[in-house]
């Protein structure tokens, strides 16, 4: 398991070449898949240049190996372009359940580094089951709200709509009499 926070700069390196292409900046996420699709690499050129999680060979703490300097590809459509100039930076964003329940801010996401499989969505202290994952976009993170229809087990710790990241009571029935 890997924390996105550990691995942001981290150097990007062609297998074909042993050469520097550039340092990870930012991910792509499917949401709908639960996983990082592709990386967003800022390299020698001036043009945004992305990954797909299929031409990485290895993630580990040092470096970021992949296939060749040919797996670098502008981004393809709308959302690809937003997520390499930073609009859909996922650290630092507000994370919404879709009852409209504020539960924080996104500090840091968990991911497999052979599969790019996300393990956790990181809210402060709280970790939250990242198949609640619906939405990414420019003002927030959407997630199921905790006990919506089909909605998969919570992961120890995990955050729901009657605490804030920070342990605050934001909704709920008031506490009984001591």
């Amino acid at each position: 398991m890997r924390r996105l926070s550990e691995s942001a700069g981290e150097k990007v390196l062609s297998r074909g070449s042993a050469e520097q292409v550039g340092a990870l900046r930012h991910v792509v996420v499917d949401p709908a898949a639960g996983r990082i699709v592709a990386l967003h690499v800022d390299g020698r050129k001036k043009k945004a240049q992305l990954v797909d999680w299929d031409q990485v060979v290895g993630f580990g703490p040092d470096a970021i190996v992949v296939e060749g300097e040919d797996a670098l590809r502008s981004p393809a459509g709308d959302h690809e372009l937003e997520v390499a100039s930073g609009k859909l930076d996922l650290v630092g964003r507000l994370v919404l359940d879709d009852a409209g329940d504020a539960l924080g801010t996104l500090s840091d996401l968990e991911f497999d580094e052979e599969t790019g499989a996300l393990e956790a969505l990181v809210v402060g202290e709280h970790r939250c089951d990242p198949g609640r994952l619906r939405a990414i976009g420019p003002y927030c993170v959407i997630v199921a709200a905790q006990g919506a229809l089909g909605q998969a087990a919570p992961v120890a710790g995990e955050l729901t709509a009657g605490s804030t990241a920070k342990g605050e009571v934001i909704a709920g029935p008031p506490a009984p009499p001591a």
